[in-house]
């Protein structure tokens, strides 16, 4: 049997899918790795994102690793540094922000309702979010996890995230 790959660009030249919202902002609070960066930037661009916020001190990263691991992505959408005392502003107006966290009051992302203008918050690789930063949200979603490791890379859930909420939104 002869092996056949499928070209992505040939594939969606064919199918249309479209978005009946504005597609979501991600905010990504005071992370360390600079490929978790990349990989984010990339995400954002596949789920077809507004734009996405990193959270901290563009100095403490590699900018030159991120834009390596985003790809062309890193060009085709917005995406920018801003300082904690500023970063809520940001977030665009009617948007709501909700929590990816595995917090008390978080509940299963695949049973909470994200249609419409979502800016999703997502916190250190190692510390997460803190509370009161998941008190600002208007919710806290976790992803369920049913194999033995509990916890989940930050790009990783992101890309839950972007799914489960372009697969509530598909029009």
């Amino acid at each position: 049997m002869k092996n056949k790959s499928t070209k992505s660009s040939l594939l969606f030249e064919t199918r249309e899918y479209s978005l009946g919202n504005e597609g979501p902002i991600i905010v990504a609070y005071q992370l360390k790795s600079p490929e978790n960066m990349g990989h984010i930037i990339r995400l954002a661009s596949n789920f077809g994102c507004r734009k996405v916020i990193f959270v901290g001190d563009e100095l403490s990263v590699r900018a030159s690793k991120i834009k390596k691991v985003a790809g062309a992505a890193q060009g085709q959408v917005e995406w920018s540094f801003v300082s904690e005392d500023c970063w809520m502003d940001s977030i665009d107006a009617g948007y709501e922000l909700v929590a990816i966290e595995t917090a008390d009051n978080s509940n299963n992302i695949f049973l909470s309702n994200l249609k419409g203008k979502v800016a999703f918050l997502l916190g250190n690789e190692i510390y997460g979010l803190a509370d009161e930063l998941v008190q600002k949200c208007s919710q806290a979603v976790h992803i369920p996890m049913v194999g033995a490791i509990k916890s989940m890379n930050v790009s990783h859930a992101c890309g839950v995230a972007m799914y489960e909420w372009v697969r509530q939104n598909l029009i």
